[in-house]
């Protein structure tokens, strides 16, 4: 059809994110209205801002067909178009939604999505029993946290100590296909997620969040980009992979979910280091491909809570900032800022390198 031929994707849902929801099909009805065990419950709990018995996006829905809420199989058999579906689930506060929106600036000023600490779902069967979700339990459950003063609507500021690392490129090299890049390291202790590892020696054995639409079976339907002014202007879509205390996202122009573009949804399996090929390292950096230019923040970080099992490694060293600073790891923490740029030659360099590393061009 023609809907699905301006995605032009083939999307994949992973395996892993559906044998991490707990769906109770067993317990009485009356039970199932009081604590909600799946994205839509006729008659069951209701999110802020979702139609009645609605609780989340549809990733960890109902399996129930009369539910209208697609499931991995179904999705398959539709060859991930869902065409005219109906979703039960569809937002009454707008796409996307308010607390689910992010955006990249620099590397002390952007808004990644992470488990949503005020999601029934999650309450219902991580929080109040005592246990954290990790990342690809919460497809389908998102807030938004920000570092930085800027917080879109819904957001929250990050915790702070929350982001041990960041470090941003914004890369205009090709038209049509402009994105921002952020990477680094998580404290999931303080950010209170689930990290430990099932699989050692996995990437970062975690899930990802996106905005593919739920006609295409997205993981994240309801949320997307800033795209304010004081946002990313003209940005539509984001991908992001996280867990075992690292993280990665990129924000792109519309257009770039499908297959080969920078916001390809399709590498949920691949992780950061393969897909956005980035290595972990600490620091604050921002890097502009266009202009060569290169920053560094010094962000003040408290000695961190837990360890990771990646296979980087990482000293945390605290750093006195400059005084009367704004920025940091928890959006009111203090940065010093420093700036360098490269010579011609090493601004050539530098563009190629990342573009190639980006697939953007071919050698």
């Amino acid at each position: 059809s023609s809907k699905a031929l301006d995605y032009e994707l083939n999307f994949r849902v992973s395996n892993r994110s559906i044998a991490h929801m707990q769906i109770v099909l067993s317990l009485p009805a009356f039970l199932l209205a009081v604590r909600a065990t799946a994205q839509f419950t006729p008659g069951g709990q209701t999110q802020p801002g979702l139609p009645a018995g609605c609780v989340g996006s549809w990733i960890a829905g109902s399996r129930s067909p009369e539910n209208a809420v697609p499931d991995m199989k179904l999705c398959e058999t539709k060859n991930w178009y869902l065409g005219e579906m109906k979703d039960q689930c569809a937002p009454l506060d707008g796409i996307p939604r308010p607390g689910q929106q992010v955006y990249i600036k620099d590397s002390t000023n952007f808004c990644i999505n992470l488990p949503n600490p005020d999601s029934i779902f999650l309450k219902n069967n991580f929080y109040d029993l005592g246990k954290l979700p990790n990342i690809v339990q919460a497809e389908g459950f998102v807030q938004s946290f920000c570092m930085g003063d800027y917080l879109p609507s819904g957001a929250k500021k990050l915790p702070a100590n929350g982001i041990r690392a960041a470090h941003v490129v914004k890369n205009f090299s090709t038209p049509g296909q402009h994105y921002y890049q952020i990477h680094g390291y998580l404290d999931c202790e303080v950010l209170g997620i689930n990290c430990t590892m099932p699989t050692p020696g996995a990437y970062d054995d975690a899930g990802q969040y996106d905005d593919a639409p739920f006609i295409n079976c997205g993981k994240e339907p309801y949320s997307g980009v800033d795209n304010s002014t004081t946002g990313n202007p003209g940005f539509q879509h984001y991908v992001e992979m996280a867990g075992n205390a690292i993280f990665c996202m990129r924000v792109c122009e519309p257009g770039n979910l499908e297959a080969g573009r920078p916001c390809d949804v399709r590498h949920d399996r691949d992780g950061c280091e393969k897909f956005m090929q980035v290595t972990f390292k600490d620091g604050f950096t921002y890097t502009d491909l266009a202009t060569g230019q290169v920053s560094s923040a010094s962000v003040s970080l408290a000695p961190r809570k837990t360890t990771t099992t990646t296979t980087a490694t990482t000293t945390t060293t605290t750093t006195k900032a400059a005084a009367g600073a704004t920025g940091g790891a928890s959006g009111s923490a203090s940065v010093a800022v420093t700036s360098s740029k490269p010579s011609g030659s090493e601004r050539i360099g530098l563009i190629a390198a990342v573009a190639v590393i980006a697939g953007l061009i071919s050698i």
